[in-house]
Order: structure tokens, then sequence, then C-alpha cells
């Protein structure tokens, strides 16, 4: 839904991590990026107190740094304290964001447990709720939604209201799409 979809007015700060996730059912003999029947999403989170405070999420073709940096770029402050895996695609944006750090995945997410955590959140929400992967970039902005708003809980009914009432027009053929 439109009216979800993040403004992007207001970039993640301070401690960020950012990592990425695969979307498909299990296929024998790939995993991760090499499976090509997968959809990829880069995520941004950002980190405050004992928590997650806000996330940005984005369905990408490639993990590579023109495309992360796009990502980075529309919802992190360059001086932001960024956090990433090993993945060669981050470290091109070194230049951009001085305070990134690239550190080994530990076992398990062991390195990243909240972004680990807030990704397991996502696809068991997307489990129960959702099926076709052509919508990816719609559940992903639902549930980005949800996240941020999350401490709004009596509120977050009238601002979707507000939202969609201010969102442009979306016609009957490009929902069915």
């Amino acid at each position: 839904m439109v009216a979800m979809r993040s403004s992007g007015n207001y970039p993640l700060q301070k401690s960020v991590e950012v990592d990425e996730m695969t979307i498909g059912g299990q296929e024998e003999g790939t995993r991760g990026r090499k499976n090509l029947n997968k959809k990829l999403v880069v995520l941004a989170i950002e980190r405050s107190g004992k928590g997650v405070s806000r996330m940005y999420d984005k369905v990408i073709t490639h993990a590579s740094a023109k495309e992360l940096g796009t990502f980075m770029k529309s919802c992190i402050d360059k001086t932001a304290k960024i956090k990433t895996d090993a993945w060669i695609g981050y470290a091109p944006l070194k230049t951009h964001f001085t305070e990134l750090f690239q550190i080994q995945s530990g076992k398990k997410g062991s390195n990243f447990p909240d972004i680990h955590r807030v990704i397991m959140g996502f696809k068991g929400w997307l489990r129960g709720m959702h099926h076709s992967v052509k919508h990816l970039q719609a559940y992903i902005d639902e549930y980005a939604y949800r996240f941020n708003r999350s401490s709004m809980k009596e509120g977050i009914f009238d601002n979707l209201l507000k939202r969609m009432v201010r969102a442009e027009p979306c016609l009957c053929n490009l929902i069915r799409e």
C-alpha cells in the first residue's frame, strides 16, 4: 500500500546495522545471494538503548556497491556509525560513510543479533500473511511501517488513515499487478 511507504525524510542515525536477506523457498544446492529464484532485500536498522528503534528496507536485484549505496545514501545519515558484514559490496561505500565498519559474520548471526532478530520477525510475519513475491516491496513497506510505529499503538490507525488520504490515488489495475 502506497500510504505505508516511508517518506525517507528521517534518515537512520547514530548506531546502524545493514544486512541483506533472501526471500523465497529453500532449494537444494544453492544458498543466499547465489540463488536466482529468490528475491534479495537490503535492510537497515537503527539501534537505540537495548533494542531497535527504526528500520528501512528495499527489494534489490543485486548486492552490488551501486545498489547497496543507493539504498544506504537514501536512508542513513552520513555521520552514522554503520556496522555491516564483510560482503565486498559494502567496501566502496567507506568513502561516503566514514564510520562504516565491516565485521565477519559470526555463527548464526551472532555478531548482528538485532538485525537478525528483525529479519526473523519479518520472515515469520511474511509466512503467516502473504504469498506473492510479486508484491514483496509492498509487504516490506507494510512491515517497516508497523515496526517503526510499534510504540504508538493507539495512534497507528489514525496515522495510516491520514497517510492514505494524502497519498496519490492508486488505480485498480496497478493493485492487481
